[in-house]
């Protein structure tokens, strides 16, 4: 998720849950609720460092108690009254820094949620990197309250709760009810994509993934025996889906090239984080060149900050050179 939807995340959950604690808990949980995506500094260092640094270890469990740690020694740096008691501190710290890592889980990127400790990713594929609904349930529930204590004091009227506190636990209860909705479609869209067969074969594989903008429609991959197939589903009319209209293209067959690539530490450290990893071998004038990219950054069109593992052989084939590098002009063959 983009940090302006964990910045006001913390900041509804701060204005919700403790109105009356004072700005050294908003900024203590501000902070819990975005340092994690200090790892987007990685991009910076190339794809190589991006690859092993984006959503590893600052978005762990063990990252997120020592943010919140952080967080909460920060609050209480602030507060030089000592008005706020040390376990609302810990709590408002812990709140913010896990709403991040819990609405990182519903992307498709995937988290290390048990780093150091296993490399796995974790990743429930409901939201979208961008998401226009939540940024603007959350804006909402922060600035309507304004706009109507604005009017109220115009005209006298008396606040009895806390600024802002019910505007934004109904924005709150509103992206809890969102987000339940969309586990809903992703169900019903990986359903559809499991009742169908391409060109004539079963998938073995699934993954649907979301739009942005609409709710009804997901962008779905279908991994047969022999298949890779991209394929729009809209849930909300089942009978519309057309399994023979997917964008379907074969596996690479196995070869020694190929072989050697997937074999190569670059290879397995990219496969060890790609969603629906697909390899494209070419023939080159010394030998051959395969890339390996995942089909998730095509089907959510990440552009900015898709990597590849890119291999390098000559005829033998004997690996010359391997690398990480970026995945944006790269085209789907």
């Amino acid at each position: 998720m983009d940090i302006p939807t964990h910045a006001l995340t913390s900041f509804a959950l701060a204005r919700g849950f403790f109105p009356r604690r004072g700005w050294p808990i908003v900024v203590g949980m501000l902070i819990a609720g975005t340092i994690a995506d200090v790892d987007q500094l990685s991009v910076f260092f190339g794809p190589a460092a991006y690859l092993a640094a984006h959503r590893t270890w600052t978005h762990s469990i063990l990252a997120t108690f020592l943010i919140a740690a952080i967080a909460a020694a920060i609050t209480f740096y602030l507060d030089k009254k000592r008005t706020i008691p040390l376990h609302i501190m810990l709590a408002g710290a812990f709140g913010a820094a896990a709403a991040h890592i819990v609405l990182d889980l519903f992307q498709s990127a995937g988290e290390t949620l048990l780093w150091p400790f296993r490399a796995t990713r974790f990743a429930a594929d409901y939201l979208p990197r961008i998401d226009p609904w939540i940024l603007t349930l959350l804006l909402a529930g922060i600035l309507l309250p304004e706009l109507f204590r604005l009017v109220g004091s115009e005209i006298g009227a008396k606040q009895k709760t806390p600024r802002g506190r019910n505007g934004a636990l109904v924005a709150l209860a509103l992206i809890v009810i969102y987000i339940s909705a969309r586990g809903v479609l992703h169900g019903d869209a990986t359903s559809i994509l499991d009742a169908h067969s391409y060109r004539g074969e079963s998938p073995r594989r699934l993954g649907a993934f979301p739009d942005p903008i609409s709710l009804f429609t997901w962008h779905g991959i279908a991994e047969t025996q022999s298949l890779v197939c991209l394929a729009d589903v809209p849930v909300h009319s089942a009978s519309e889906f057309d399994a023979e209209a997917a964008n379907c293209q074969h596996k690479p067959e196995s070869s020694p090239a190929l072989d050697q690539a997937q074999k190569t530490a670059v290879a397995e450290r990219f496969l060890r984080s790609a969603r629906f990893p697909r390899a494209t071998v070419e023939k080159t004038q010394d030998g051959y060149e395969v890339t390996i990219r995942s089909l998730r950054d095509v089907v959510e069109q990440e552009t900015n900050h898709g990597v590849a593992a890119r291999i390098v052989l000559n005829a033998k084939p004997r690996v010359l050179n391997q690398e990480i590098i970026w995945a944006g002009n790269l085209q789907l063959r």
